[in-house]
């Protein structure tokens, strides 16, 4: 979330276009709503709401007695956001994750993170202010996509450029997370896994078209293309590509509360 491609107003623009045509969003939402445990009242923290498609779920599950806090560090993501959620129940922050300064201590019951905290280059911090703004008995309940995250424990390797990778893992939480390594981080963090629960949801050649279309979806090639370029470039896969070609895609969900 450090890249500076989320500032962008086309980047805001592309992803609206992609969550209004596509139910993913919809789809990883309603799970995370579910596992949090949102009751009528609550409050509740949606940390990088985006362009407001999990917060519209939150605010459902919320009644009206409860308040969502929506933060998210883009300026044009918000400015969709308060587009398309016009409550008094919701506040909109734009802020990083690591610097909430509106939200008091202990302020809110539930935090929820749908599609972004495995972008975060700085979680400890992140963690850190998480702890912070939670309450002592509240949860806290993020996914993580293949194949940033390995859906198995990895044992502790004798190699040293393995163990680079792991210790990195565990005291960072950056580069790539499985069940053991993400525990250990957690827990240096303060919060333990309560819960956890895998989605799989099938993408279609449509749906990856449309998502590649956002500047963020590939900014992180090497060599830097132009984002021209790489659109060019997609549009000629895509013409190259099986019609009904479909991927399996899944999601590991964590429900963790503080130590």
């Amino acid at each position: 979330m450090n890249s500076p491609v989320w500032h962008e107003a086309e980047t805001a623009r592309r992803y609206h276009i992609f969550a209004r045509q596509t139910m993913m969003y919809q789809e990883l939402s309603r799970l995370m709503v579910q596992l949090a445990e949102i009751e009528p009242g609550t409050q509740v923290l949606d940390l990088g709401c985006g362009t407001g498609i999990t917060t519209q779920a939150v605010l459902e599950a919320v009644g009206d007695g409860g308040h969502v806090y929506a933060v998210d560090v883009s300026g044009p993501m918000l400015a969709v956001a308060r587009e398309q959620v016009t409550s008094e129940q919701v506040t909109f922050i734009e802020a990083d994750a690591a610097a909430i300064t509106e939200l008091a201590d202990g302020s809110v019951e539930r935090i929820v993170c749908n599609s972004v905290f495995w972008q975060f280059r700085h979680k400890p911090q992140v963690m850190a202010e998480l702890r912070r703004v939670l309450a002592p008995q509240g949860r806290f309940v993020f996914n993580a996509p293949e194949p940033y995250f390995m859906f198995e424990a990895i044992p502790r390797s004798k190699k040293v450029s393995v163990l680079f990778e792991q210790l990195a893992a565990e005291r960072y939480g950056v580069g790539r997370q499985d069940l053991r390594s993400i525990e250990v981080f957690l827990r240096n963090c303060g919060f333990e896994i309560v819960g956890k629960q895998m989605l799989e949801r099938t993408r279609s050649a449509a749906e990856s078209y449309l998502f590649m279309q956002i500047p963020v979806a590939t900014a992180w090639m090497e060599p830097p293309l132009e984002y021209e370029t790489r659109l060019a470039l997609l549009e000629e896969a895509y013409q190259l590509a099986e019609p009904g070609q479909a991927t399996k895609q899944r999601w590991m969900y964590f429900v963790t509360r503080p130590l």
